[in-house]
């Protein structure tokens, strides 16, 4: 039987504070549409629309339809498991400890590289808005230390300014796609299929880069209000809301500028709008790719720490990590996630970082799906479905799902998968380590406490025996 697990009777230690629920529904569906609405259709619409040409439009679709099978996955998982940590916690709960540990790891480690492409793709726009040619690094970085800053100070001030940044995001892409319609060129959408299928396929792996904010959400579910109901309702709006606003995008740069030329940008929404040689519109799209990529930052700091809070929490790193301050946030966790995130601003191209990061979150997202099915096998044991993860209809979704990522994640060819291979390998050394240390603890204990041989048989006398007698075998 599988029993809801929640992390309420979960004691803070070494004295810290405890997390509180805070989140509604509308802040749940701010937390990923400030994760999904960023850098994926600011900057990856460029990359991908070079390698799948006008179809990237399909591109799009398939890899919101991709988002959606594990996003029913999540959310399944979610009316069952609802604390703190996303993958980690889902997996761990309904799958195993190790598949917990390996999807967490993944997780993070491509949302961290995330980070780092995002805060890069941020200083782009800052260029564009300024006209300037600074280092992307110049901006990254504080960037990054200012959104820790925000999330430092509680997670309802992190909503709060999530809210004004969807709310400009939002506001900035409907005015691109009216911009785009009113000067839309259909000769551009000529040789729609000029890349074939490989094209397509191969920019479906790489827009998902735009979608995989979704499970954001699942990392904060101990400071959202009824999680059980609050984080399907927030993927499944979030997911129909983002892709819906990215076909309209993408057709409206296509109406602007060919495919070809789109390409070359690293900002191409403003080399879109900026054929018009309008310079009212030129500012606003160039703010638009900063409050969106700024989004992503702060949700990006946000979802990783968690996941290293929970991990903590469960001994899997460091108890120090597990640390809740008086605003109700895990202090220690948030550093080391903006650390990490600059770390990785230094080493890598933006081009590898984005392939990176999407290899390592799909191959987590498979595990996701395989734990769902899990969830749902066992839970078809009982009478009486009231979830769609109770029914056997539900069993093609996850299969599916898993499939399809792992499909996707080995589309992106061997580089982004040799960079993600050694974190794997040292994933299981550790835990292997982490494992056998643990059972050497118990076997010690066991072994001091518990005689090997008996004290009885040891001294020979009988408990029985009353007379004084020495009575042996």
């Amino acid at each position: 039987m599988v029993k809801k697990v929640t992390g309420a009777d979960q004691a803070p230690h070494n004295g810290s504070h405890k997390l509180v629920r805070a989140l509604t529904l509308k802040d749940a569906v701010v937390i990923n549409l400030g994760a999904i609405i960023g850098a994926g259709i600011f900057v990856i619409m460029g990359l991908a629309t070079g390698i799948s040409g006008p179809a990237v439009v399909l591109s799009i679709i398939l890899a919101a339809f991709i988002a959606l099978l594990t996003g029913l996955s999540f959310s399944e998982i979610a009316r069952h498991v609802a604390k703190e940590g996303g993958v980690y916690e889902y997996s761990k709960e309904t799958l195993s400890p190790f598949s917990g540990f390996l999807g967490g790891l993944l997780w993070t480690f491509g949302n961290i590289i995330a980070l780092s492409a995002v805060s890069l793709s941020l200083g782009s726009y800052i260029d564009a808005l300024f006209h300037a040619t600074i280092s992307n690094v110049f901006f990254a970085i504080p960037a990054i230390l200012a959104f820790m800053i925000i999330n430092i100070l509680g997670i309802k001030n992190s909503a709060k300014t999530l809210l004004g940044l969807v709310a400009i995001n939002i506001f900035v892409l409907l005015l691109f796609v009216v911009v785009g319609m009113l000067y839309f060129h259909a000769q551009n959408f000529n040789g729609f299929f000029q890349k074939g299928a490989g094209g397509l396929i191969e920019g479906t792996a790489l827009i998902f880069f735009a979608f995989t904010g979704f499970s954001r959400v699942t990392t904060v579910s101990e400071e959202i209000i009824k999680p059980e109901k609050t984080i399907p309702y927030a993927i499944m709006v979030s997911i129909a809301i983002s892709a819906v606003l990215y076909v309209l995008v993408a057709i409206s740069a296509l109406g602007l500028v060919p495919s070809s030329l789109l390409a070359k940008s690293a900002s191409p929404l403003s080399f879109a709008v900026s054929v018009l040689h309008n310079p009212i519109i030129d500012t606003i799209i160039a703010l638009g790719g900063i409050t969106a990529t700024a989004g992503v930052l702060l949700t990006g700091v946000l979802g990783t720490s968690r996941v290293f809070f929970a991990m903590s929490r469960d001994n899997e790193l460091p108890r120090k990590l597990d640390y809740v301050d008086k605003f109700s946030t895990p202090i220690y966790s948030i550093l080391l996630s903006s650390f990490l995130g600059i770390v990785f601003l230094t080493f890598i191209s933006f081009i590898d970082i984005v392939e990176i990061a999407n290899v390592s979150i799909l191959l987590a997202y498979s595990i996701v799906n395989i734990s769902a099915l899990n969830l749902n096998l066992k839970l078809r044991k009982r009478s009486g479905a009231k979830h769609l993860s109770e029914s056997r209809y539900f069993t093609p979704i996850p299969i599916l799902g898993a499939a399809v990522t792992l499909l996707i994640a080995f589309s992106m060819g061997i580089k982004p998968v040799l960079y993600v291979l050694p974190v794997i390998a040292l994933g299981i050394l550790y835990y292997s380590y982490k494992t056998s240390k643990a059972l050497r603890n118990v076997e010690r204990y066991i072994s001091k406490e518990i005689p090997i041989r008996s004290i009885v048989r040891e001294f020979g006398g009988s408990r029985a025996n009353t007379s004084g007698q020495d009575v042996r075998e």
